[in-house]
């Protein structure tokens, strides 16, 4: 890779890694996820989860599909399947909603008789704090670290709670699979509270970023240049991103499109799989994140080690223990996929296989083209990755649900 072209993706790299797509009516670009649900016909529900460390995470739920009669009492009772769906970086609940119900997974997850809760992690809409704003330096001292050390553990506790099951399912998107491995490692007593867990495009070895992340965080020293002239996070005003998405982030074609060939050059190229006209809503509905996340996958890549944050980016490596994963996993990459890299896919299922918990994987779908985002923005996603997931979903209950 080339300085002229990271110089070119950078003033892009922060909203466009992991983010989602949406297909919806400008009047619904703002809607929050219960708006969505409700319109679209499904109950959702909103439960409150605290962290240890006092975080408030809102996570969603939806205990039943649009085309089931709801019974009286809550759909998503005792003895009916439940599935956790934690978002990627830069993202929310919302990206598993947002491309509505014949094409997003949380509309098919509910269909398929799945009793759907959807996370929030620390840092987006849906979170803040007992006691510090999202304008207090502290709250964003954070990196997929304390999501999996804190958020994941404290959302599982709630849906065994609230449903009396004994154990759930796990989908993870990019970061969600970051978290969950982070938190087998730190906690692996939740092995015991997990049928199974399914990773989709995973973010765990990130070698193919080296150069980009290397030129970034080293030879410019982008975050804390950042830092010091005041920004806290990653975050960026409403205003501002109305006014990007209303003008270079509007074109209709590939040829003047300037922020989806940005994005396409990060996350791997897919024109056919795009639908031109939400090219903006990614812009409008992009989540903050902390410094620390995004140092955090740099140091990743850099080291090309999976490894925790210790003494900051340029610190001691320790790699996280991904021996502590004993339950079933099963991973999906796409086959075009330019930030999590195949390649790197394959060295996480080696070493999965080799400690006997990689039950399978294989691409999302026969797309060739399908890249990173594709996971949950293709113009197809249901057709192609959701709808055959489902029947992926029910072999892995069925094989490995013991009361």
């Amino acid at each position: 890779m080339t300085e002229f072209k990271i110089t070119v993706i950078l003033a892009y790299c922060v909203i466009v890694i992991c983010i989602c797509h949406a297909q919806l009516p400008k009047k619904d670009v703002y809607a929050t996820v219960p708006q969505l649900l409700s319109k679209n016909g499904y109950p959702v529900e909103k439960h409150r989860v605290k962290t240890d460390d006092g975080y408030i995470l809102q996570v969603h739920r939806i205990p039943a599909g649009r085309r089931f009669a709801r019974r009286s009492g809550t759909p998503g009772g005792k003895g009916k399947k439940a599935v956790l769906v934690v978002h990627g970086l830069l993202g929310s609940s919302g990206d598993f909603v947002v491309m509505g119900p014949q094409s997003s997974l949380s509309y098919i997850l509910a269909d398929g008789g799945y009793d759907v809760w959807l996370a929030n992690l620390r840092g987006n809409m849906y979170t803040t704090h007992e006691n510090l704003t999202r304008n207090d330096e502290v709250f964003w001292n954070y990196s997929f670290h304390e999501h999996g050390k804190y958020d994941i553990p404290a959302i599982i506790e709630t849906v065994l709670n609230v449903t009396g099951l004994s154990k759930i399912l796990y989908i993870g998107y990019s970061m969600g699979t970051t978290s969950f491995f982070t938190m087998m490692s730190q906690r692996p007593e939740y092995n015991d509270k997990l049928i199974a867990f399914v990773a989709l495009a995973p973010a765990v070895y990130l070698d193919n970023i080296k150069p980009m992340a290397s030129f970034l965080l080293k030879s410019i020293d982008i975050v804390n240049t950042l830092r010091q002239q005041g920004m806290m996070s990653a975050e960026f005003r409403r205003d501002i991103k109305d006014f990007v998405a209303g003008s270079v982030c509007s074109a209709k074609h590939a040829q003047y499109d300037v922020c989806m060939r940005m994005i396409f050059s990060i996350v791997g190229e897919d024109y056919e799989q795009h639908v031109w006209d939400m090219t903006s809503v990614i812009v409008t509905r992009m989540q903050p994140a902390s410094w620390k996340q995004l140092e955090h996958f740099g140091k990743i890549a850099i080291t090309g080690t999976f490894t925790q944050w210790e003494d900051g980016l340029w610190g001691a490596v320790k790699p996280y223990n991904l021996s502590n994963v004993r339950i079933p996993v099963s991973i999906r990459y796409g086959e075009n996929d330019q930030l999590t890299e195949k390649s790197q896919i394959l060295r996480l299922a080696k070493e999965l296989n080799d400690t006997g918990t990689l039950y399978s994987i294989k691409p999302g779908c026969s797309w060739p083209k399908f890249n990173h985002l594709d996971f949950i923005f293709a113009r197809d996603v249901g057709k192609l990755v959701n709808k055959p997931l489902i029947t992926h979903l029910d072999e892995l209950y069925n094989k490995f649900h013991k009361e």
